[in-house]
């Protein structure tokens, strides 16, 4: 298994929720399969008594299981599908507290909403609105979500490419971009007029995204704001 491969193996493990040693021991036993606790520490180099309760976290948590055979455990991982299982547990723990929240949450919607998002989590609860649009059009796409979401930003595009009727105005750097190669209805601006101030107009919201540092983005919920950023788009979309 290459290196680089094996780091970012880690690096998602991490992101899954494991610890730095859990994530090191449950790949090292993907590499070695089934395997003693002795076998593990020397080729982690991790102490044995941190291996053993590494070990015993992993099977607490699912993840591991073991047999014994001649007094000694042998350890392995669990199916992987394991992984998911906290995922799910949490999906279901926010989908009973969004419930709650909403229950209590008497007040009259107004008509107007406006939000302020930062950072790539900010950009992931943008997106995740986006990508379940009914409709959506963009303006001045760059194509730089893949620099931010590197693992997400494929599926997410993917996604808003089964909206119906989506149709893009892009930079031109889109056209170099994955998602300029994606997307069969994109027209794209002159060099000239290129810029970074991304607009994703959809289902009565607005979005203004800026990718040239750190993500912020405006989320603006109004029927009047989204009709008239979506007559715009439409005359700029016939004038390109």
């Amino acid at each position: 298994m290459p290196p680089f491969f094996i780091c970012i193996m880690l690096e998602e493990l991490q992101k899954l929720g494991l610890s730095d040693k859990e994530s090191l021991i449950y790949l090292e036993l993907v590499k070695l399969g089934e395997s003693t606790a002795n076998s593990i520490s020397k080729e982690t180099s991790t102490n044995r008594t941190v291996t053993y309760n590494v070990l015993q976290q992993l099977i607490d948590e699912g993840l591991v299981g073991y047999i014994k055979k001649n007094g000694k455990r042998y350890y392995s991982v669990s199916n992987p599908n394991s992984l998911l299982s906290p995922i799910k547990e949490k999906e279901v723990i926010a989908n009973d507290l969004i419930k709650k929240i909403k229950s209590l949450n008497v007040r009259d919607n107004p008509s107007h909403k406006v939000e302020v998002y930062e950072g790539v989590e900010g950009m992931r609860s943008i997106f995740d609105k986006i990508s379940k649009a009914k409709s959506l059009v963009v303006l001045n796409a760059t194509g730089l979500i893949f620099d931010f979401l590197k693992y997400s930003a494929s599926h997410i595009v993917k996604d808003m490419q089964t909206i119906k009727g989506m149709r893009v105005i892009g930079n031109s750097i889109i056209k170099k971009s994955k998602f300029g190669n994606s997307v069969s209805k994109w027209k794209y601006f002159p060099k000239e007029y290129d810029n970074y101030a991304t607009t994703f107009i959809f289902d009565g919201c607005v979005v203004i995204q800026i990718l040239t540092g750190k993500p912020f983005l405006i989320f603006i919920e109004s029927r009047e704001i989204y009709e008239g950023y979506k007559k715009d788009f439409d005359l700029l979309w016939k004038l390109l």
